[in-house]
């Protein structure tokens, strides 16, 4: 049914183009090349181990053509994340374009265990992209897949006009779903980049490849629309997605002056639910831009306490989500599926608010909540509050347990290289109330970011090192 509805839709667009530097598709050869290809697949479960983006995106098409379980994988993250999603998933069968001439192939390394999971009704296996321990592989079903792509493309205004950058990995649920297969239903044309996270480098392709789409994390969107006011090329984006971190005033007011004229829509979603969950429609991002807007058509959102209750609007809970798209569970883990999914209701593990309209703010983490003398301290607040000063370039705030209690470190770039940890705790001093002022202070050159840009945040709760 979802290669049906996917092969119908792409076939309403057949002069609408995808690629990368490389080469180039119609996308009428597209899909001729994929049911192809689909011929040569095996059944079962099936890695996407690609350096280049375009064959993650035509392997990713036979699989689903063929009725094959992709499993995307990136090299932006490193051998041995692989080498552990590998393990995990219990992978024999690749496509991969490593090693050989370079060419998209079939590559078979051993024998597969007998199958354990009911597998006939999933599309995808999506693994989390935390880079230290097991990853989980979220099974993501044919009709979940199918529900959000015609969720999103109820309120996303995209089409054969648009020309949509793809800078992330197509191991990323919110690029594969919300940039990648979105595009090809609604007919925009695709541009692949392979680069690594460098803002200029995709700002120099989005200018000449005229991009007016583009999809990006805030602290990317951030550093991009920086160099951007520094350009003498303007970007012409029509439409900006920011996702896969909390919006912050401060990457508001920089995209906001550096894209005037740009629909920005501010969205969120997990892997889990195949993936997006809201979306702030662009005519309320200026008056709100650090909320996430409104629960898509088919989902239905709640914000819950720990046991469980529903909370009344304005509260903080954890948010949790019902409707279609979500995961059938985790790919033989059915303890972490139990953990997740209860009585129809996913468990998202992120602390929320919804107002009175049903609009949703994120505000932390669960598993980053910092608790200090009773008090509950979002990270993120803290962070906003310093990067208002301009002496502050970057910082990252989080909890280390020390016996049982909990103390506040702060990673940070200071705007002047010079400048010393007394400088720093003078900002605090201005900027924060004394409830969350820093225990432990580490100035840096620069904050670790994983394949697509996106912060690396230390789990709050670990031992002090």
């Amino acid at each position: 049914m979802l290669w049906e509805y996917l092969k119908e839709r792409i076939r309403e667009h057949p002069d609408s183009m995808v690629g990368d530097e490389k080469e180039c598709r119609s996308f009428a050869t597209l899909l001729e090349e994929t049911e192809e290809q689909a011929k040569t697949l095996p059944a079962g479960k099936i890695g996407l181990y690609c350096d280049r983006e375009f064959h993650v995106a035509q392997g990713l098409l036979a699989c689903l053509a063929a009725g094959a379980i992709a499993v995307p994988l990136s090299p932006r993250y490193g051998e041995g994340h692989c080498r552990k999603i590998i393990e995990g998933m219990d992978l024999t069968t690749f496509l991969t374009d490593r090693g050989g001439d370079g060419s998209l192939r079939l590559e078979v390394r051993g024998q597969e265990e007998p199958e354990s999971e009911d597998l006939t009704d999933v599309a995808l296996i999506m693994c989390t992209s935390g880079t230290t321990g097991q990853p989980k592989g979220a099974m993501i079903t044919k009709a979940g897949l199918q529900a959000n792509l015609q969720d999103i493309e109820r309120y996303f205004q995209i089409g054969p006009g648009d020309r949509v950058l793809i800078s992330r990995p197509l191991y990323h649920c919110a690029v594969l779903t919300g940039e990648f297969l979105i595009s090809l239903v609604t007919g925009a044309n695709i541009v692949l980049y392979d680069g690594e996270f460098n803002p200029l480098q995709v700002m120099k392709k989005a200018q000449r490849q005229h991009i007016t789409v583009m999809g990006g994390t805030p602290t990317f969107f951030y550093h991009l629309c920086m160099l951007a006011a520094r350009s003498p090329q303007p970007l012409a984006l029509r439409s900006a997605v920011v996702s896969g971190e909390c919006m912050t005033p401060a990457v508001a007011r920089r995209m906001r002056a550096a894209l005037p004229d740009t629909a920005i829509y501010n969205v969120y979603g997990l892997t889990e639910a195949s993936p997006r969950v809201c979306y702030l429609p662009p005519d309320r991002f200026d008056g709100n831009p650090c909320s996430v807007g409104r629960a898509l058509v088919s989902l239905e959102l709640r914000i819950s306490d720990e046991d469980g209750g529903a909370l009344s609007p304005g509260e903080a809970g954890e948010l949790l989500v019902r409707g279609p798209s979500l995961m059938k569970g985790y790919y033989r883990q059915p303890e972490q599926t139990a953990r997740a999914l209860r009585d129809g209701w996913l468990h998202t593990g992120d602390i929320a608010t919804m107002d009175a309209e049903g609009f949703v703010t994120i505000h932390a983490r669960r598993d980053n909540l910092i608790i200090r003398a009773g008090m509950n301290i979002y990270p993120g607040e803290i962070e906003n509050a310093l990067q208002q000063d301009a002496a502050v370039k970057e910082v990252l705030a989080y909890g280390v347990r020390e016996g049982v209690s909990q103390r506040i470190a702060m990673k940070v770039v200071m705007a002047n290289p010079s400048a010393t940890k007394a400088d720093f705790l003078a900002v605090c001093q201005r900027r924060l109330p004394s409830y969350q002022l820093p225990d432990i202070v580490e100035l840096t050159s620069r904050l670790e970011r994983n394949g697509s840009g996106k912060l690396i945040r230390p789990k709050t709760g670990a031992p002090v090192q």
